[in-house]
């Protein structure tokens, strides 16, 4: 008997046998049908961390659809990764109020610091720049969220330091770590480990 677990792991966007079964159990209680494809795709990103290749056919087999009837909608809304995440999101606001205070040289900084554009990914999955949409946080402003989390009134040269902190590979946990009872404001988004 041939074990795939490790064909799994190297090829991109097919499932593990436990992420697989983790999955079903998720989408279990939904009905066939195109009225649960938005439910199953945020359940599969919400476990997984983004949307691989192989939850779009499983969610397709669960609801008794097309792969391209899953495809569409993932493709369409913005919040669906169909990329791993990498280890170090981050999201830079493109709000008002960051703009309006510098958010856009922010993000040629952070561009040119990380040797990434907005909408990808660095070398290896280590940290990606990707757009955020407004949070209410703009006290903050001109912010990123690194995981999840507010850094904000950032400065050019705050910029360049962060950014480069990220290049060195510190983590984010060190760079934004969470104040006492926060409450993370996209979980779903965080690279989620292998069981």
């Amino acid at each position: 008997m041939t074990d795939h677990t490790n064909d799994a792991l190297s090829q991109p966007g097919l499932l593990t046998p436990s992420q697989s079964q983790r999955l079903r159990d998720l989408l279990a209680d939904l009905e066939p049908g195109k009225g649960s494809v938005l439910t199953a795709l945020h359940r599969a990103q919400h476990e997984l961390g983004w949307v691989p290749r192989g939850a779009i056919s499983l969610i397709a087999g669960q609801l008794r659809l097309t792969d391209a009837l899953i495809y569409g909608p993932a493709t369409f809304y913005s919040e669906f990764r169909l990329t791993p995440p990498p280890a170090t999101l981050v999201a830079w606001c493109s709000g008002p109020t960051c703009r309006v205070l510098g958010g856009e040289r922010i993000k040629l900084i952070l561009e040119k610091t990380l040797d990434c554009e907005l909408g990808q990914n660095g070398p290896n999955d280590d940290y990606g720049l990707w757009l955020g949409q407004c949070n209410g946080t703009c006290e903050q402003a001109p912010q990123v969220w690194v995981n999840g989390r507010v850094v904000g009134k950032l400065s050019l040269a705050g910029s360049a330091r962060l950014a480069q902190r990220i290049r060195d590979g510190e983590g984010a946990a060190k760079i934004a770590p969470p104040p006492p009872g926060a409450v993370e404001i996209q979980p779903a988004l965080i690279r989620k480990e292998s069981p």
